[in-house]
């Protein structure tokens, strides 16, 4: 049986390791360890290879990092029949499923799959596909006396008062999904450094507009974690999306968006800033 233990900080720089060449959310360690209370991930490594559990009622392995796939795909077959789990995968890519075979049913998760953009295309939002946004843009520079800055110990009390007023606005204390993000941004903004994240602030006519956190996965992406607007505000959220990629992308190639978890609107606006790919994601089970 694989000796699981709950992911901790100190496994950070050991995960970034084993997830070097990727960019999809699951090889964030920002987004792993920010999201564990609510999918209580665990990690074990052994021989070589990083193995990850999620303990939650209905317990789910993800992809298992290293090299020979099959050796560490056995390993976790024979750890799920000792704990008497039945063997579910989640968060598998299109890569992935082709190493895994016949003998797994695949379902595909649209909702939980990762929106990857030219990170050149965030920065510069040249051409007709980002005329509106420019547009957007624009307005909110003529409408507004903005700033944007990074965040820091010295701004970082106005994130969390942004925060509460957004959640207050939007009525999180009724909805679970905004309490799970809720408890993710906190756990980000008390350990922006201990994670190697970052975030921005934005201002319009002095008080804080928008926010946004992210985080460096494998060498050249950007994933962005969080972000955050008074949607009040006309080009508000085309803002902060060019203004954090421009601070923190410019030397990378791409920026991943996370997934739009089946969110009409969400996916709608994701879709308008015209991914390079849509990382698709699929749910395995044993046969």
């Amino acid at each position: 049986m694989l000796d699981f233990e709950p992911i901790r900080l100190s496994h950070k720089d050991m995960y970034k390791f084993y997830t070097l060449n990727n960019r999809t959310s699951e090889s964030s360690f920002t987004a792993m360890f920010s999201w564990s209370h609510k999918n209580k991930i665990k990690l074990a490594e052994r021989d070589g290879f990083l193995y990850r559990l999620a303990d939650v009622e209905k317990p789910f392995y993800l992809f298992p990092l290293g090299g020979d796939h099959e050796r560490a795909l056995a390993v976790i077959e024979r750890d799920a029949k000792e704990r008497s789990y039945q063997l579910i995968y989640k968060a598998v890519t299109e890569e992935q499923k082709a190493l895994m075979g016949d003998s797994y049913t695949f379902t595909e998760n649209r909702g939980a799959a990762d929106y990857i953009y030219g990170a050149r295309d965030l920065i510069e939002l040249r051409g007709r596909a980002y005329h509106s946004k420019r547009n957007f843009i624009s307005r909110f520079e003529r409408d507004n006396e903005w700033s944007y800055e990074d965040i820091t110990d010295d701004n970082i009390n106005e994130v969390w008062e942004f925060q509460d007023k957004w959640c207050r606005k939007n009525d999180c204390a009724s909805n679970v999904g905004l309490q799970e993000e809720a408890t993710c941004i906190a756990v980000l903004l008390y350990n922006l450094e201990n994670l190697d994240a970052y975030g921005g602030l934005l201002r319009a006519g002095g008080k804080a507009a928008a926010f946004t956190l992210g985080s460096r996965v494998g060498e050249e992406t950007l994933e962005v974690h969080v972000e955050k607007a008074d949607y009040d505000i006309t080009g508000v959220y085309q803002m902060i999306n060019r203004e954090f990629a421009r601070r923190h992308a410019a030397d990378l190639r791409f920026i991943n968006r996370e997934e739009d978890l089946g969110i009409e609107n969400l996916r709608k606006a994701k879709l308008s800033y015209h991914p390079c790919e849509i990382a698709m994601k699929y749910t395995a089970v044993k046969r």
